[in-house]
């Protein structure tokens, strides 16, 4: 315990002597990280659980320690994330689970010292897909452990979904971008991915999907994507996980029909059009499932919605 202890304190005494007198934040603290991560596995020798702890303590220092100097975790998480993979990609196989390992822990201590939480988890989803450029990993795959974790973390503390989903969506977009990757792909396995993790801890499926189309509105705006492909792309990533997980489907669609309304009007772009292309492609995904699939979601979307006049196109029949 006292070790544990040690290596808490230290990493948090680090960050406090780091973070003052510099502005760069997310930089100070992934040198930080990485060097010391790097420097005490190698000491150690630790391995497996045990490296799984030293990765968990030294981030627990580390939070606490932004905290102590009045600084928000959110604007650190991404070089926290980005520490950890650097500091341990010697000597790990397995950079996924360190990403979960380490996206989960941000997120507990984070709430423990009353930080945002929806920021730290979009910082924690840049980290994972910028991490991706020296390893030989998929971003979709880093985004969706990232998110999935994430919002399983969120759920666990009593945070808000929806907050959680909408940031971190647009961090993906703004992360991929970073990296020279497609963030019209990494929106959308983004946003399924947090449909999945929502179902899996029974939380208000509705309120996310809204909101996950909101952050893919916007966070493909900031990167220069095309709405109407965004929203296509989202709704049919979101159905499609949705019926992966047993969850449903009409919720789903309605709500994906909802969130690209109010994320083309933030974003100045024609709701009529938005709220078409994500009602004919969640009809066109729930369809490519079953028949009864496509009738469900048909039924969900028909009609008006937010008060707009919903269009389904439909040159899918068989």
């Amino acid at each position: 315990m006292s070790e544990e202890k040690s290596i808490i304190v230290k990493a948090k005494e680090g960050v406090v002597e780091t973070i003052k007198g510099t502005g760069d934040v997310t930089n100070a603290v992934l040198d930080l990280l990485s060097g010391s991560l790097l420097t005490a596995l190698k000491g150690t020798k630790a391995v497996g659980a045990e490296a799984g702890n030293l990765v968990k303590d030294t981030i627990i220092g580390s939070v606490k320690g932004l905290a102590e100097v009045g600084g928000e975790t959110g604007s650190a998480a991404k070089g926290v994330i980005l520490g950890v993979v650097k500091g341990t990609k010697e000597l790990t196989t397995d950079t996924l689970e360190t990403i979960g390992v380490s996206t989960s822990t941000l997120i507990k201590t984070t709430s423990e010292v009353g930080g945002d939480l929806a920021k730290t988890a979009k910082g924690a989803v840049e980290g994972a897909i910028v991490a991706t450029k020296d390893l030989s990993m998929e971003i979709a795959d880093a985004a969706a452990q990232s998110v999935s974790v994430a919002i399983k973390g969120v759920s666990s503390v009593g945070g808000q979904l929806a907050d959680t989903a909408k940031e971190a969506v647009i961090g993906a977009a703004q992360a991929t971008q970073e990296v020279g990757g497609k963030a019209m792909e990494t929106i959308s396995h983004t946003a399924g991915a947090v449909v999945k993790a929502t179902v899996e801890v029974g939380g208000d499926l509705a309120s996310t999907t809204k909101a996950t189309m909101v952050g893919a509105l916007e966070g493909a705006k900031e990167v220069g994507e095309k709405a109407m492909d965004t929203v296509s792309g989202t709704a049919s990533s979101m159905i499609k996980a949705t019926a992966q997980v047993g969850g449903d489907l009409g919720i789903t669609a309605k709500h994906s029909v909802e969130g690209a309304i109010e994320g083309a009007k933030s974003i100045g772009a024609d709701t009529a059009e938005a709220a078409s292309a994500a009602a004919t492609s969640a009809f066109k995904a729930a369809g490519e499932i079953s028949s009864s699939a496509g009738e469900q979601v048909r039924n969900a979307v028909t009609g008006t919605i937010s008060g707009v006049k919903v269009v389904l196109k439909e040159p899918f029949k068989k």
